[in-house]
């Protein structure tokens, strides 16, 4: 029997032989799936659970809960697999671009703006893009090799002109954007009576509140430690940060989900991996035992 891989919140990155699972499918092939509602397997059903990018839309508690959720559909000895913006590394890198554009030093004053950006924006910003995109559609060819070597060649999209695509593309997994339309629908269902009541920049202030509700931002961040810490603490063991070309899911690499054509996907990223340790269960008393 071929094993039960799941891609969770997989955007744009998906494979025929995963289970893939987004809340706005980009092909037929993905599973239209909300994991704000969980995941839908039953009890140690699934081999392997993996998500990209996808746990820094969440806050911390989302973020716990899906993970126990992963934690109760894999079966004893499964694998999780993530990838996360790496909090450290982006740290690093900043404090090491801050001090060479301090001394003065050539092309420095330009890798501390996009680092500054890739440590803030998406946790910061109120409209979709955010100053990351319009750095990308405006500076980025004047420092394309150091932003690349960042984020990957993914950047190239928006340096190319006339091309539409979004920073807010690869984002939206985390199931937000359906509290998110029940939100605006019950706001334009009462447009007649708020009219009169929305005052002061009470506008602003709703369409900021929708935005930061869309799944997009960035709503934490990780690095090895407090990654590691999360994932223990959901009952998982052997938690190991690993590289884009390891993995203990067998023949992950063929599967193209983290590097294609030799070239990591998303350079920035911090990957993890641990099992579901088999006959052990958690003793929580606000949660199924899983």
């Amino acid at each position: 029997m071929s094993p039960v891989l799941v891609n969770i919140g997989c955007g744009s990155v998906w494979h025929p032989d995963w289970i893939n699972l987004d809340v706005r499918p980009h092909s037929p092939s993905v599973q239209t799936w909300d994991v704000g509602n969980g995941l839908p397997f039953e009890k140690g059903q699934v081999d392997v659970c993996y998500a990209s990018h996808v746990l820094e839309h969440f806050t911390q508690e989302k973020a716990k809960r899906l993970l126990l959720e992963c934690h109760r559909v894999l079966c004893p000895g499964g694998i999780i697999r993530l990838a996360v913006p790496d909090l450290e590394g982006i740290v690093r890198e900043y404090l090491r671009v801050l001090a060479r554009a301090e001394a003065g030093e050539p092309r420095a004053t330009e890798e501390y703006e996009w680092i500054t950006l890739e440590l803030l924006d998406q946790l910061v910003r109120d409209t979709s893009g955010g100053e990351m995109e319009r750095y990308l559609r405006t500076q980025a060819r004047n420092n394309t090799e150091y932003v690349i070597g960042r984020i990957g060649v993914g950047a190239m999209t928006y340096m190319e002109p006339g091309r539409h695509s979004s920073l807010s593309s690869e984002s939206n997994r985390c199931g937000d954007l359906s509290i998110m339309s029940k939100i605006v629908r019950t706001i334009r269902s009462l447009v007649p009576e708020l009219k009169g009541c929305l005052v002061n920049g009470d506008h602003e202030a709703l369409r900021i509140g929708r935005f930061r509700l869309s799944g997009e931002c960035h709503q934490w961040m990780y690095d090895r430690f407090s990654l590691g810490q999360l994932i223990t603490q959901c009952g998982f063991s052997d938690a190991q940060v690993c590289h884009a070309h390891d993995s203990r899911i067998g023949q992950f690499a063929s599967f193209g989900l983290e590097v294609t054509d030799g070239k990591v996907r998303k350079p920035d990223s911090l990957f993890m991996e641990a099992i579901k340790p088999a006959g052990k269960y958690l003793d929580r008393s606000a949660h199924t035992p899983c």
